[in-house]
C-alpha cells in the first residue's frame, strides 16, 4: 500500500507528533508499505531522505519554530499525482493538512487523520481572546474531521473532545505504539557520567517541551523541597521550548538549584539513555492527549509520578505503576518522597509499569490496527487515480 503522511511539523522540530510520524512511517515501511512524508520546509532542516518532501513555507509569527506551509504551493498536488497514494494520513487539521484533504478528495483518495493534541489547552498562543479561539478551533476541527473518512484518537479524551465539537465521522481510539526494544537498551551510565551525576545518586527525570502548557514551573516548585532534603537527588529535564530561559532562572534561585539540570533538546535516539539513567519519571502537564513521554518512561521500566489530568490519567494506575496526584505541590512531592524512601516499592512499581506498557503500547498492535483502518477506508472509497 502507498501511504502519504502529512504533518505540520517535522525535523529539526522535536515533539511528540514528530516522534509518532517517524515511528509509524518506519514501522509501516518494515511491513512492506511505501510511505511518503509531506511537511513544511524549515530553515534549519537537516538533509532529508528521499521519502520526505518539503512544501515551501513561511515564518509563523505566532510560533517561529513551526513554519506554516504555503497552501497555494503546487508541490503537494504534484506529489499526489506522482506518488499516487492509496490513502492520505494527516496528523493535524491545520493548513497543509487541509490542503492535502482538498487535493486528495479531488482525486478520490481516502483520508485518515490522527487528532494528537488537546488543542483547547494551547489557546494561550492564539493572538485573539480565548473564547473566540475556542470557537474557531472547534469549527476547524469539526469541519476537517467530518470531511475525512476516518479519525484516529490517541486517548479516549480525544473522542470526548471531538464529539463536543460536533464531529460525526467514525472515530477509533488507537494508542501510539512504542518500540519496546529501543527503550530496553539505554546507556544510563553514559548520561550520568556526562552530567556529573554519581552512580549512587537518585535521578528524577522529565522529558518534554519547556513550555507553559507543560507546567514545568509546578515541577520545579513541587520538587525543590525534595532536592533540598536530599543532596544526592537530581532533577534532569530533557527538552527545549519558549520558557527555557525563564525556568533556568527560576531554578537558579531555588535551594538545590545546582542539581536541576536542563540538558536541552536531544535526538530521539538518545532518549532511552536518559530513561536508563533515571529512577523516577515526573510529569505535571495537564494538557496531554496521550503523554507519549509518560508511556515511553513506563516502557523503559520507570515508575511515574504525574498529575492526573488530561489524557495521562487513562494510562496510569495509581499505586501500581506509580502515583497519580491532584494538581497539588505538596501531594506531588510526597508521592516522590514515598518512592525515594521505599526502594523496594519503587522497583516493584517499575516492573509493573513496564508490564502494563508492553500490554497497552505494543507497536505491532498499533500497526495492525492502523493497517485495518487503511484497508477499511480504501475498501469503502477506492482510490480513483
Amino acid at each position: 500500500m502507498r501511504i502519504a503522511m502529512v504533518t505540520e511539523c517535522y525535523h529539526p522540530v522535536r515533539n511528540g507528533v514528530v516522534t509518532v510520524v517517524d515511528t509509524l512511517a518506519s514501522g509501516l515501511k518494515e511491513r512492506g508499505h511505501e510511505v511518503l512524508l509531506l511537511a513544511p520546509d524549515h530553515p534549519s532542516r537537516p538533509a532529508d531522505p528521499p521519502s520526505v518532501v518539503r512544501v515551501p513555507s513561511f515564518r509563523n509569527p505566532f510560533y517561529p519554530d513551526y513554519p506554516a506551509a504555503k497552501p497555494w504551493s503546487p508541490t503537494l498536488s504534484r506529489v499526489l499525482d506522482e506518488f499516487r497514494p492509496d490513502v492520505v494520513h494527516t496528523h493535524s487539521f491545520m493548513w497543509l493538512s487541509r490542503f492535502a484533504l482538498k487535493q486528495a478528495r479531488k482525486r478520490g483518495i481516502p483520508v485518515v487523520t490522527t487528532y494528537h493534541t488537546l488543542v483547547t489547552e494551547y489557546l494561550h498562543y492564539a493572538p485573539v481572546p480565548k473564547w473566540l479561539a475556542h470557537r474557531f478551533i472547534a469549527y476547524w476541527s469539526a469541519s476537517f474531521c467530518n470531511a475525512c473518512q476516518f479519525v484516529i484518537v490517541v486517548s479516549p479524551l480525544g473522542e470526548e473532545l471531538l464529539r463536543s465539537f460536533g464531529v460525526t465521522a467514525p472515530i477509533e481510539f488507537i494508542p501510539t505504539g512504542i518500540d519496546a526494544d529501543r527503550f530496553a537498551q539505554g546507556d544510563g551510565y553514559r548520561v550520568r557520567k556526562s552530567l556529573g551525576i554519581p552512580m549512587h545518586g537518585t535521578v528524577l527525570l522529565y522529558v518534554g517541551r519547556i513550555a507553559k502548557e507543560k507546567n514545568v514551573a509546578f515541577l520545579l516548585e513541587a520538587l525543590t523541597p525534595v532536592l533540598a532534603e536530599r543532596p544526592r537527588t537530581y532533577l534532569v529535564l530533557v527538552g527545549d521550548g519558549p520558557e527555557m530561559a525563564a525556568m533556568k532562572a527560576k531554578a537558579r534561585g531555588m535551594v538545590g538549584g545546582e542539581r536541576i539540570l536542563f540538558v536541552g533538546s536531544r535526538p530521539h535516539e538518545e532518549i532511552p539513555d536518559f530513561f536508563a539513567a533515571a529512577d523516577i519519571f515526573v510529569f505535571a502537564s495537564v494538557t496531554e492527549m496521550q503523554g507519549l513521554s509518560v508511556c515511553e518512561a513506563m516502557v523503559a521500566g520507570l515508575p511515574v509520578v504525574a498529575v492526573g489530568e488530561g489524557g495521562v490519567r487513562y494510562y496510569l494506575r495509581d499505586g501500581e505503576t506509580g502515583f497519580v496526584t491532584p494538581l497539588d505541590k505538596i501531594g506531588f512531592a510526597n508521592a516522590v518522597r514515598t518512592l525515594l524512601n521505599k526502594p523496594h516499592l519503587r522497583m516493584a512499581m517499575a516492573e509493573r509499569a513496564r508490564a502494563f506498557a508492553l500490554r497497552h503500547f505494543s507497536l505491532n498492535a498499533c500497526l495492525d490496527r492502523l493497517e485495518q483502518v487503511y484497508r477499511r477506508v480504501t475498501d469503502q472509497l477506492p482510490a480513483k487515480v
